[in-house]
């Protein structure tokens, strides 16, 4: 019944926020499509070059992260995995998470269950942090060219509250706290799962050049994400400042880990209301149509991945 609940909520606010959003540009629609059909195909198709290139970078820091809890995974398997798990963040809309899916087939390859969960998290911790530092960056060599005063009080919150998480992470004091913390949870065994699952985590704090690694390919990820972005706009004529796009993207992700489809609705809101301000809305909501295809060829690359793998056991 909870899973139904929250596969039900995370419907409602991806279809209603994209449905406001059609109802908000409805009499924009007509020229908004004209603009799609007008736009430069090979910047569009160097935009995707670059997505292509998104996911490569994605599979190799999954790769790597995995091999520092000596969980060996192929390049091919952990590109599998990554486009499984765009697969069902975007066309499966329960409350079984991409990630989720992902650890659970990862462990299908290597057999060690909670270290493939643990490995799984840790890459997504590293993805954010990498989204924030990236965000720092920009927010210091912005100089003022994004007229949206509100950004960067967003970009100062969500850099502390990484900052904390990082620290409730790699902090041996508060990891001895959380410890006795998760000990209290007797039911099932859980308490006992969750101290496997961090301790798995806070032991990164021993592996310095997996952690480097994966920051620096993450750090690609985003930068070659956003380099995409900026192809899309000059495809639709618009050039807008690499800086802002750097500025603007990491707001853009960090909001779309609201309850969702994998973001959608709340994503492509997000990406017009911000980029409204630079690009105009009907470019801005245009780009974040071709994004949101482009996110959805993923998906279906991931689908056809899953109906080709001869093991399918039920995901928990």
């Amino acid at each position: 019944m909870k899973k139904g609940i929250s596969t039900a909520i995370r419907v409602l606010v991806s279809f209603g926020v994209l449905g406001g959003l059609f109802w908000i540009m409805r009499k924009d629609i007509g020229q908004i499509w004209r603009i799609i059909l007008s736009g430069d195909l090979s910047y569009i198709l160097a935009a995707a070059f670059f997505i292509a290139l998104m996911v490569a970078f994605l599979s190799m820091r999954l790769k790597v992260v995995f091999h520092g809890e000596n969980l060996f995974v192929s390049l091919k398997e952990a590109t599998e995995l990554t486009c499984v798990g765009f697969f069902f963040n975007n066309f499966m809309p329960t409350a079984v998470g991409g990630d989720i899916v992902k650890a659970h087939y990862a462990a299908h390859f290597n057999k060690k269950k909670m270290k493939s969960y643990a490995s799984v998290f840790m890459d997504r911790i590293i993805g954010m942090l990498a989204i924030l530092l990236v965000a720092a960056a920009a927010l210091v060599f912005d100089r003022g060219r994004f007229d949206f005063p509100a950004i960067r009080p967003v970009i100062l919150i969500f850099l502390l509250l990484g900052t904390v998480g990082i620290i409730i992470m790699t902090n041996r004091f508060i990891a001895q706290g959380m410890e006795k913390m998760f000990s209290r949870f007797r039911l099932r065994g859980l308490g006992d799962r969750l101290n496997e699952v961090y301790s798995i985590i806070h032991d990164y704090r021993n592996r310095p050049e997996v952690v480097l690694r994966s920051v620096i390919l993450s750090v690609a990820v985003q930068i070659v994400y956003c380099v995409a972005i900026y192809f899309l706009f000059l495809s639709l004529g618009k050039r807008v400042e690499f800086g802002n796009i750097l500025l603007i993207m990491p707001v853009v992700v960090f909001v779309s880990m609201v309850p969702s489809i994998g973001g959608l609705g709340v994503r492509e809101s997000t990406t017009v209301v911000l980029f409204s301000v630079v690009a105009g809305k009907e470019v801005s909501f245009a780009v974040s149509m071709l994004a949101l295809a482009g996110n959805l060829l993923i998906s279906v690359v991931g689908g056809l991945v899953y109906m080709g793998w001869s093991f399918k056991p039920k995901p928990v």
